[in-house]
């Protein structure tokens, strides 16, 4: 574990928002992605309200930049608007966490996760608002 950074060493001893959401109002969006091959599974629940995401909770099964990477997204999405959703990609995670290149493929799960809950959010028909 030392060759990790300590960032990720913070989000995998001590992840943020793992589980399920609590009741709440807003819209619950959820995605999911992975690859059996690569060992690697992601799931998301967020739950957005005005265009804002007010909770992000994850269930991830994968190396220690997975669950770091999705730690890291559950801890920084909410309060940011809805489309933070699509623009949060697997490099941008990658820079952040200093993942080596051979294991960026991994972060894709989480990028796929996070797109599908975007696409739930695009067809509930809220996303034409003002806020978003």
């Amino acid at each position: 574990m030392s060759s990790y950074s300590a960032l990720v060493r913070t989000h995998f001893f001590a992840p943020h928002g793992t589980g399920e959401l609590a009741t709440g109002p807003g819209l619950v969006v959820s995605g999911k992605a992975g690859a059996q091959a690569d060992r690697v599974a992601v799931a998301f629940q967020l739950r957005v309200a005005a265009g804002v995401i007010d909770a992000c909770v994850f269930r991830a099964r994968g190396c220690p930049y997975v669950i770091a990477a999705a730690s890291l997204v559950a801890a920084e999405l909410p309060g940011q608007s809805a489309t933070a959703m699509r623009e949060l990609t697997a490099r941008l995670l990658a820079d952040r966490l200093a993942v080596p290149r051979d294991r960026l493929g991994r972060l894709l799960a989480i990028e796929d996760a996070l797109r599908t809950c975007w696409q739930a959010w695009e067809n509930s028909g809220l996303s034409a608002s003002p806020s978003s």
